[in-house]
């Protein structure tokens, strides 16, 4: 439901991972992708499948223009992501404090890695 009502309502929508466990992520982004498309989203116009959080936050805060606001949805508090069994260390807050450093150049956080970073 998060893929639908980000169409209707954002400007752009990011499809990334969210504790897939043993799920396939690319069969997850799918489903999103499907429901995105049936309110109208266009892949690669107004959504986009990004499946590392970190570089679908990065991406997030390097389209914004003045004005926007850019939201993470899906992890709130947790500070960990499931891949297969395992947890990973993974907190939102600190993905977007990286990527908005990234942005303007200024120090910050190392954004956090996930097993889909090296994809």
């Amino acid at each position: 439901m998060m893929a639908e009502i980000s169409t209707k309502l954002a400007d752009l929508t990011i499809l990334t991972a969210e504790d897939p466990r043993t799920e396939s992520l690319d069969g997850i982004l799918e489903e999103m992708a499907s429901a995105a498309r049936r309110e109208g989203g266009v892949e690669g116009v107004t959504f986009f499948r990004i499946p590392d959080r970190g570089k679908a936050i990065q991406f997030a805060v390097n389209q914004a223009q003045e004005g926007d606001l850019v939201a993470a949805f899906g992890k709130g508090h947790e500070q960990s992501m499931c891949f297969g069994t395992i947890e990973y260390p993974w907190d939102d807050r600190t993905a977007m404090r990286a990527a908005l450093a990234s942005r303007l150049k200024v120090p910050g956080p190392a954004m956090p890695e996930l097993p889909t970073s090296k994809e």
